[in-house]
């Protein structure tokens, strides 16, 4: 336990350090031209520019500055110093100090009536309580936050105190409301348009299956908070998802593509510098190869974490000095101007006061042509959404014809071969064995008779075969696994590629027009691995996942080229054509076997 600092010593000022017993005497010396009155303000900005990196000298400056502030019965600055003090006290691990420093702030940020400062009281509040594992009374701070907040309107608040909620219920096992308030935070945060906090809740929803053991729900999560991060810049975010998404790799027991994730992570990492992020990625990897039984390989990445671990002491401690004599400069520059410009401000004050009046008729007016316009370009805005809303459905609408149509050909092709040509080829079949019974015919005459019975027999076998192909009678009367394994079955029967083809969770018929178009899907990617990839190996799987539906094709042939993907193939148009009726995803991707995996994943109704 840390040693709790007596409430009582706030309050002894003869004996108090000076400023010069605090503070470095660079720093002194700049302090020297500000006035009283605005030394705690000048000290409170120094200690939240530096809580983490200095956190004893930011201590002992909060005390002098809560000396001075109740000195001159500074309210507002009051409060900000017991605030920081409170988070001073949070992160030196005595929460007894921390929660009632806190509640000092807040009773008099409640008393001044200043919401934002109180929403903020609440939030650091709940963080203690968090960290009690007094989970109740966190939620309940995090709760008083966010109304705060959504009543200011402060949109990176209301999401950040959501997402605050939600790791309240995910530390008390509640994993499904935790899931429903990052759902809500990340709601709000695409909703006010803030990437780096969706990237935040994203992250959370991603680390929280991983929690779980659903490491591909984790991974989809972790690969769009990367999305996210490319497309804000954010590099470091851009390094931690990789390795989130290198974690859930492993967890799923695909090395390579943990070792593809992890060296993408390296590469930033070495770019920046950064040295907690290469820690980080040799760290995984040496749980990884140590999970492999690779324990050479173990012991070269845990000592590698270690050297770039012991790097970081030294490394930031050289930054800190540098970076707080910067940040001091520019704010005693900043207070020097603004002293200087504080009477100029009051002579102008009434001068501006007259121009507020006449601009407010002008501005009143160029409002209402800005709202005006704004009106007029929403209303063509939501005309164009429609338009294109109905265009959508029309295209939609035509192409589910067309396959719906290709089907009836199919069956109507596939009936009039099994009935009409099939029952006449029989017949023919029928009489040329008729024929060699019941007239007398010599041996030569005899044999040519046999050879057109084979014939008629291999053709009347193809035509079955073409039947089948066209629509397959499995498909229609036990279904898409039956229909699935048989199609492979008779795809690689005279072929070197061995096969095999898993089936989860699924125990009912599904709707006919999923069915054929899953089946034609399979279908056609086979074909492509069997004239394109090369390969000696294919695993085929089907999974039903809650409401999704999931076909996984994977080859170890030689894998294709991005840049020449999409100028080749009608097949994978069919492919993209027919997961569009069916409302699906498709994607294609380097396999862990350095092949192709293709992925389709189908929505379904009611568990069909």
């Amino acid at each position: 336990m840390k040693k709790a600092f007596l409430l009582i010593l706030l309050f002894i000022t003869l004996h108090s350090p000076a400023l010069s017993d605090i503070l470095p005497d660079s720093l002194m010396q700049k302090m020297e031209s500000i006035h009283d009155s605005s030394k705690a303000l000048m000290i409170n900005n120094f200690v939240q520019s530096n809580y983490r990196s200095l956190p004893e000298m930011c201590m002992k400056a909060i005390k002098r500055s809560i000396e001075i502030s109740e000195s001159l019965n500074q309210e507002a600055a009051l409060a900000h110093s017991y605030s920081l003090a409170g988070v001073l006290y949070k992160n030196k691990g005595d929460y007894s100090n921390a929660l009632e420093f806190q509640h000092k702030s807040l009773k008099i940020n409640s008393k001044l009536n200043e919401k934002r400062a109180l929403a903020s009281n609440y939030n650091d509040i709940g963080i203690i309580y968090k960290t009690l594992q007094e989970y109740d009374k966190a939620l309940e701070s995090y709760l008083l936050a966010n109304s705060l907040a959504t009543e200011l309107e402060l949109k990176k608040g209301i999401v950040m105190t959501l997402n605050n909620i939600g790791t309240i219920y995910e530390a008390k096992g509640a994993k499904e409301n935790a899931i429903d308030y990052y759902n809500r935070a990340y709601k709000k945060a695409i909703e006010f348009e803030i990437l780096d906090a969706q990237a935040i809740v994203l992250n959370n929803l991603g680390d929280i299956y991983a929690t779980s053991g659903n490491s591909i729900i984790a991974r989809d999560y972790f690969k769009e908070t990367l999305r996210i991060d490319k497309k804000t810049g954010d590099r470091i975010g851009s390094a931690l998802s990789l390795i989130n998404i290198a974690g859930t790799m492993v967890g799923l027991r695909e090395w390579d593509s943990a070792n593809f994730y992890y060296a993408e992570a390296e590469l930033i990492a070495k770019e920046m510098k950064a040295n907690q992020l290469l820690f980080n990625i040799n760290n995984g990897r040496a749980v990884m190869y140590e999970e492999r039984k690779d324990f050479q390989n173990a012991y070269y990445n845990f000592k590698n974490a270690a050297i770039f671990q012991d790097s970081l002491f030294n490394e930031n401690k050289q930054k800190q000095l540098a970076e707080v004599e910067a940040r001091f400069e520019a704010e005693n520059k900043d207070q020097q101007i603004q002293l200087l410009k504080q009477e100029k401000f009051i002579k102008e004050i009434e001068i501006q006061q007259h121009k507020a009046e006449r601009l407010a008729l002008i501005s009143l007016l160029v409002l209402g042509t800005i709202i005006i316009i704004f009106l007029y370009k929403r209303y063509r805005n939501k005309q164009l959404q429609q338009f294109n809303l109905r265009l959508l459905k029309q295209k939609e609408g035509h192409l589910r014809a067309v396959v719906e149509a290709q089907e009836e050909e199919r069956k109507r092709i596939a009936k009039d071969l099994h009935d009409g040509i099939g029952q006449n080829l029989s017949g023919v079949r029928l009489g040329l064995a008729a024929l060699i019974e019941n007239i007398q015919v010599d041996n030569n005459s005899r044999l040519k008779i046999s050879e057109l019975t084979n014939v008629v027999d291999h053709t009347i076998q193809e035509v079955r075969t073409l039947s089948h192909q066209m629509m397959p009678r499995i498909l229609q009367e036990d279904g898409l696994v039956p229909a699935i394994s048989d199609m492979l079955e008779k795809s690689f029967r005279y072929s070197s590629i061995s096969y095999e083809f898993e089936h989860f969770g699924i125990s009912n018929r599904f709707k006919e027009n999923v069915e054929i178009g899953l089946y034609r899907i399979s279908q056609e990617l086979i074909n492509n691995i069997i004239k394109h990839s090369g390969a000696n190996k294919v695993s085929v799987q089907l999974i039903k996942n809650g409401k999704m539906l999931i076909l996984l094709v994977e080859d170890n042939g030689k894998g294709f080229e991005m840049s020449k993907l999409k100028s080749k193939g009608i097949g994978l148009m069919n492919i993209s054509s027919r997961v569009e009726t069916i409302h699906g995803e498709f994607n294609m991707e380097p396999s862990p076997e350095s092949g192709t995996l293709a992925t389709i994943r189908i929505p379904i109704d009611d568990g069909k």
